[in-house]
């Protein structure tokens, strides 16, 4: 079984209002989302920024489903759930950790709103993938290296276990959790299948590589339906990245942590907790192994994701070269 989470809970700043409401050909971002969700899934989640933000997406996807959707309705379950605000993590990863505890399928496919050209034939193959490559998740990657976190398949169970770690952690930090960027998700999972967009449309002649794209504007959503054009420039291939850590547990502190990114984790912890930089000189060297497996991968903007982690006085304990992982 296969549950779904849109992500909703953007603010929508440079959109100029709420996108999950914005029209495009006929129809709402949530609408066309909800749409490829539905046939897919019969257990949606739909998390919003605030509770004050359910009574408006409650009204929306009432109209959506009273006019029908692709699959058999009857046991279609549309959650609506605002964000924990207790829950240490921030950004689009606390929308996932606020949902995913009230999603029942053995896979999730997560989903941001503002990807218009995201469909369901984009959605099965992700999921076959998910399958077929026996991992924990499966994320678009662009030739380019970027990655789409946040238009990706993960393994339920695991993903929480993972965010249940990691907002223990963050709980515990505070301004010290370094890990908010959703693609700390593929950072600390076991394994990831990292699926060239072009590969995709490969082996699904029905894809084209815009269906990852994401619009953070109208003006970004002008110029591409303008040209319709997207750069796919890159080397980037797909590959499968599999790691063993086993983490260090906040909740019950025994044991040692084992494995490149449990030991980053540790010593970051160690440090916020002691000040002591010598931690944060052992947690970086560890931070650097993890970054060079990416890169000698040709997963660069992973790699990279590493250096931007680095508060500002430990700058001068890294390069910013690519070269000083490799």
């Amino acid at each position: 079984m296969i549950s779904s989470i849109i992500l909703a809970g953007g603010e929508s700043k440079r959109f100029g209002e709420d996108k999950a409401f914005f029209k495009f050909d006929g129809a709402s971002f949530l609408e066309r989302v909800l749409r490829v969700a539905a046939e897919v899934s019969d257990d949606i989640a739909v998390c919003v920024r605030e509770e004050s933000k359910v009574k408006d997406y409650d009204r929306e996807i009432k109209r959506i489903t009273g006019n029908g959707l692709s699959r058999n309705d009857k046991d279609l379950v549309v959650r609506i759930i605002p964000d924990d605000k207790n829950c240490g993590i921030k950004g689009p990863m606390r929308g996932i950790y606020s949902s995913v505890g009230c999603l029942s399928g053995e896979s999730i496919l997560v989903m941001e709103c503002d990807a218009p050209f995201f469909n369901a034939d984009a959605a099965k193959e992700l999921i076959k993938t998910i399958k077929s490559e026996n991992v924990k998740a499966v994320v678009p990657l662009q030739p380019d290296s970027t990655v789409e976190p946040l238009l990706a398949c993960y393994k339920r169970k695991d993903t929480l276990c993972l965010l249940d770690m990691l907002n223990n952690y963050a709980l515990n930090l505070g301004d010290d959790f370094l890990f908010n960027d959703s693609v700390n998700i593929l950072r600390f999972l076991s394994s990831v299948y990292y699926y060239n967009i072009l590969d995709m449309v490969k082996s699904n002649k029905k894809l084209k590589p815009d269906i990852f794209i994401n619009m953070n504007s109208k003006k970004e959503l002008e110029t591409y339906m303008s040209n319709k054009r997207i750069p796919c420039r890159g080397i980037a291939k797909s590959v499968k990245i599999k790691k063993t850590n086993r983490f260090f547990d906040l909740t019950s502190p025994k044991g040692t942590p084992y494995g490149i990114l449990a030991k980053a984790l540790y010593y970051w912890w160690v440090y916020a907790k002691t000040k002591n930089d010598i931690y944060a000189i052992k947690s970086f060297e560890y931070f650097k192994k993890d970054g060079s497996m990416y890169f000698n991968n040709g997963l660069d903007f992973m790699g990279g994701k590493i250096l931007k982690l680095l508060p500002g006085r430990f700058n001068i304990l890294m390069q910013t070269k690519k070269e000083v992982f490799l």
